[in-house]
């Protein structure tokens, strides 16, 4: 259906996107790239001010997920090259960025609809921002340095071929799975149990505040090269956070939701840092989170779906908190192998630089 498609695929070409390991900015440049993909986010906005055929729609949605995706991959080598030590800070507040805009959008679109004299019209408003962080971006790189030119050697370092790239899409993709679920299933659970839907969008609505709070707070205390210590703690809230919705989903929920926010939140930045720690050269540690988002993406889309499945056969949400639960714990087991010595030896300089 339509629905379903203006869904996809934007998801589908951020997965292509990241998956090709940065190929627009080995192409265009680093800078480059970003000012492309607020270009294309902005042309997809504008086209929704046109009548509202299926045609312009879906064009419109894949060029959101083209832009969303070319930025994904471009930002995190962007952090790395320009910040350095300051990496953990500043890619947390560019995840509270995401998520903070994320909810304003959701909350103003109905406002600006409201006072459109059509409500497709709202939804091009949204190309505003994105023309303001392009002007915005085209006078900051005047006063930044050119990102270097890859070399050869950059595309020889493996990143398909290492069970570590693998190991940290699949950590990816399970911690936004389970953001994915509540985003999804959160609200009708507490319909179900006899919650109105104005209070159950409250709780989404919290969520959102914990993770944008999470984003913010939890990147911001790395000051050891060894992340596994905070992103314990981030996995531990969310554990909280599903086992009060399995055991205790009546008893303060604002609790729980609160918890599972600041914990997927907090986890979400600090994942990005872990890979981009794997490699010491910008532009491999740019492909390999741009690889690890595009496996993550997918097993987190597929998220809400299995979230269904599994709510169709048991006929409530108790099974779908507890596979949560259980990823939660693989995710806890996952951590303590991210070890920095032993990270792969061919991702750090001196291996790179011998290709």
């Amino acid at each position: 259906t339509l629905v379903a498609l203006l869904t996809a695929l934007p998801v589908i070409a951020m997965c292509v996107l990241a998956l090709g390991g940065g190929w627009v900015d080995r192409t265009v440049g680093q800078n480059r790239s970003i000012a492309l993909s607020l270009l294309i986010i902005a042309a997809g906005a504008l086209l929704r001010e046109s009548a509202p055929h299926s045609g312009l729609l879906l064009s419109s949605a894949l060029a959101g997920g083209i832009g969303i995706g070319i930025i994904q991959a471009a930002i995190p080598a962007v952090i790395k090259r320009l910040f350095a030590r300051r990496t953990p800070l500043v890619m947390g507040l560019w995840s509270a960025a995401l998520m903070g805009g994320g909810g304003l959008g959701a909350a103003f679109t109905p406002w600006l609809a409201s006072r459109s004299t059509v409500w497709h019209q709202a939804l091009a408003w949204w190309a505003l921002p994105a023309l303001l962080a392009l002007l915005g971006w085209l006078a900051i790189c005047r006063q930044l340095p050119r990102a270097p030119h890859q070399t050869s050697a950059s595309p020889r370092v493996a990143i398909i071929g290492q069970r570590r790239a693998w190991t940290l899409g699949l950590y990816f993709g399970l911690i936004n799975a389970g953001y994915a679920s509540l985003i999804a299933w959160l609200p009708p659970y507490y319909i179900q149990l006899g919650d109105s839907a104005q209070y159950s969008g409250s709780l989404l609505a919290l969520l959102t505040v914990g993770q944008t709070a999470g984003a913010l707070l939890l990147p911001a205390l790395a000051r050891q090269d060894d992340r596994r210590q905070l992103l314990l703690f981030a996995l531990a809230l969310q554990l909280i956070g599903f086992c009060g919705f399995i055991w205790l989903p009546q008893h303060v929920p604002a609790l729980w939701a609160i918890a599972c926010g600041v914990g997927l939140g907090g986890a979400f930045p600090l994942c990005l840092v872990l890979a981009l720690d794997h490699a010491g050269q910008p532009a491999v540690a740019g492909r390999l989170v741009a690889f690890m988002q595009g496996i993550g993406f997918i097993i987190a889309g597929l998220s809400p779906w299995l979230s269904g499945l599994l709510r169709s056969l048991s006929g409530n949400y108790t099974l779908d908190w507890s596979w949560h639960v259980l990823c939660v714990l693989l995710l806890m087991a996952l951590t303590l192998r991210f070890i920095p010595a032993h990270y792969p030896a061919e991702w750090r300089p001196h291996a790179s630089d011998q290709h």
